[in-house]
Order: structure tokens, then C-alpha cells, then sequence
């Protein structure tokens, strides 16, 4: 079991990721605010969450997109207010992580 400081660090790691999924820190800087190696952050993150933290970056953004598209935001701008470099890489996102596109999302909707 980690030690309560060590889970208390991650779970800060965890919500400064979520804070802004738009705009997210590096994994050097997440480890230095927390107080741990990078090897240390990305083996405690996936024990601790069951993702890494770059998967479960892109979770948040997902999450994010999915509400702005189901609010009838344009899916170019979705992309960008999620975080994503522009709209194919979120629809490649949608697509791995959802097994749907965000055309078929908002359709659907």
C-alpha cells in the first residue's frame, strides 16, 4: 500500500489535471508538485486510478467535449475549448477511446 502522503499527492496531481484538461501541465511539472519523481507519478497515478495520466488527460478532455457537443457546440469548437490540437484529433479520441464518431455523438443527441 502507498503510503497516505504519497495518495494525498496524487490525488492533487489528479485534480490540478482536471482543473484544466484544456490546458494541462507537463508531467515534469505535476511530479514537482507533488513531490515525486516523474517514474514515481506515472506508476503511483496508474496504481492508484487505473489509468496514466496522459490517458486519463484524455478521458477529461473527452468528458469535456461530450458535453459542449451535447450542448450544440460546433465540433471545431469543441475541440478547442476541450483542449484537443483541432477537431480530427478529438474525432481520432472519440474514435479510440469511444468507438464512435463526435458527428455520431451530436446526430445521436
Amino acid at each position: 500500500r502507498a503510503p497516505a502522503a504519497a495518495v494525498a499527492a496524487l490525488a492533487r496531481a489528479r485534480a490540478r489535471i482536471a482543473d484544466d484538461c484544456a490546458h494541462a501541465p507537463t508531467l515534469a511539472e505535476l511530479a514537482a508538485e507533488a513531490g515525486l519523481s516523474r517514474y514515481q507519478l506515472l506508476r503511483g497515478f496508474a496504481a492508484a486510478f487505473g489509468l496514466p495520466p496522459h490517458a486519463w488527460l484524455q478521458q477529461c478532455r473527452l468528458s469535456r467535449a461530450r458535453g459542449l457537443i451535447a450542448q450544440g457546440q460546433p465540433l471545431a469548437e469543441a475541440a478547442a475549448a476541450a483542449g484537443f490540437a483541432d477537431q480530427s484529433h478529438m474525432t481520432r479520441a472519440f474514435v479510440r477511446f469511444l468507438g464512435f464518431t463526435p458527428g455520431a455523438f451530436a446526430a445521436a443527441r
